[in-house]
């Protein structure tokens, strides 16, 4: 039976000396041990748990700011303690927690130190472990590493605890927020200045073509957001399903299906982006998405992609001209594709993927059109624009974007007969 805080007759205990802020950590711990069941779906359980917390705080805490400790906890369980406030900061991107004080918040792009701190190792290990529980995941020393999604607040948090983290807890959160997402159009212009106008025309024209592109780049280097434009810019007419590891596109294409891997339940009930991407081929798309290619689902989506589905995805590459071997690495995972020699699945790329998009520091560096060379037998590629720093004639260093030719493979045919077809229309 729950206790009634607002019972005056009711006997309490007193502690003068207690800290408020070590009560707090007491009775996280204390939910996290008793009702971690609550927990794991806070959104749904919210009334629930607020009622223990306050029979909690009434029966062994009274002598204190009452109402005042109970809002600190409601805070740190509803919220994300002193994080929060920079998960509400439109201009952060990615909070970093390498140990309990020592916190950084990427901001405009770049890295800086809150100089803020959890009050210990402890208070920050039930923290953790709270980010975790509440997104429905559960981190152990069977299960040290996780990365779980909140959507409510659109983040994707990846959490590690010892035995694999070897001298502290760690936790790493991306902030999308698709509220404020920059149109296609936006992207070109000041300040944001991701590539230039031809470039954004020649996009435009890809997409509606139906050209398929991969896009790569490191983590934070503006693949997602470029992709997202670009999915925004398929005709409506066209079926879309997109299958991501953690959900960060948020597309407000009308005719799309978002699915996001599940990888917290027991292993033959978790659903990877490789069944992910099976499935999709069953359900009449006209478009396969994939936020992030990172193992064997590749062979399944580039497969997709040579029989005639239209495909868009991001991979980590160090440039457009290593991306197609990045990808060959990610299809052997795939033990299926183990029979094919690096050649054939090279040459299988050159014939389904027209363009690759490469990206560093929230600009477009590169775009190459790939090709076929018959008489190497081996991919090539056809650069189409690239970004450079150049000197002025008064020594000042400029940022340029260039470009180098015209498509002649796969994107010459589709963009041609988009052209083509504009033309008729308008007759």
């Amino acid at each position: 039976m729950l206790i009634n805080p607002l019972d005056k007759k009711m006997t309490v205990m007193t502690n003068q000396n207690v800290n408020s802020q070590d009560v707090v950590g007491e009775i996280i711990s204390y939910l996290i041990q008793n009702y971690s069941e609550y927990l794991s779906d806070i959104t749904i359980n919210q009334e629930m748990v607020e009622k223990i917390v306050r029979e909690k705080v009434y029966q062994e805490y009274a002598s204190m700011n009452t109402e005042s400790t109970i809002k600190k906890i409601l805070d740190k369980l509803f919220g994300y303690d002193i994080l929060q406030k920079y998960i509400d900061d439109e201009n952060v991107s990615d909070i970093r927690v390498t140990r309990f004080d020592q916190i950084f918040i990427k901001k405009k792009g770049k890295w800086e130190n809150a100089k803020e701190s959890f009050p210990n190792e402890d208070a920050f290990v039930n923290f953790v472990r709270y980010c975790v529980l509440k997104n429905k995941g559960k981190i152990t020393q069977e299960v040290p590493i996780i990365t779980v999604a909140d959507r409510v607040n659109n983040l994707r948090i990846e959490a590690g605890i010892e035995p694999v983290n070897v001298s502290s807890p760690n936790l790493v959160i991306r902030i999308h927020r698709p509220q404020n997402t920059f149109s296609l159009e936006e992207l070109f212009m000041t300040p944001v200045e991701m590539f230039d106008y031809p470039i954004y025309r020649f996009l435009v024209e890809a997409m509606i073509a139906g050209c398929n592109i991969v896009i790569s780049g490191k983590g934070g280097s503006g693949k997602t957001t470029l992709m997202r434009n670009l999915i925004n810019r398929i005709p409506e007419e066209l079926s879309i399903t997109a299958n991501e590891e953690t959900a960060e596109l948020y597309c407000s294409h009308p005719n799309m299906i978002e699915r996001e891997v599940i990888s917290s339940r027991a292993d033959d009930k978790n659903v990877t982006l490789e069944t992910l991407m099976a499935h999709s081929l069953v359900m009449s798309n006209d478009v396969i998405v994939v936020g992030e290619l990172k193992g064997a689902e590749a062979m399944s989506f580039f497969d997709a992609i040579a029989t005639g589905h239209r495909g868009y995805a991001t991979v980590h590459a160090d440039s457009s001209m290593t991306t197609i071997d990045r990808l060959v690495t990610l299809m052997k995972r795939d033990y299926k594709a183990q029979m094919y020699s690096n050649q054939y699945l090279r040459k299988m790329l050159s014939m389904s993927v027209d363009l690759i998009i490469f990206m560093k520091d929230f600009k477009i560096q590169e775009i190459s059109e790939v090709l076929y060379d018959v008489e190497k037998d081996d991919v090539s590629y056809n650069p189409l624009f690239s970004f450079s720093y150049e000197k002025d004639e008064l020594g000042q260093i400029k940022e340029r974007f260039c470009s180098l030719g015209e498509p002649k493979g796969n994107a010459f045919e589709k963009i041609n007969q988009y052209r083509m077809k504009s033309k008729m229309k308008s007759a």
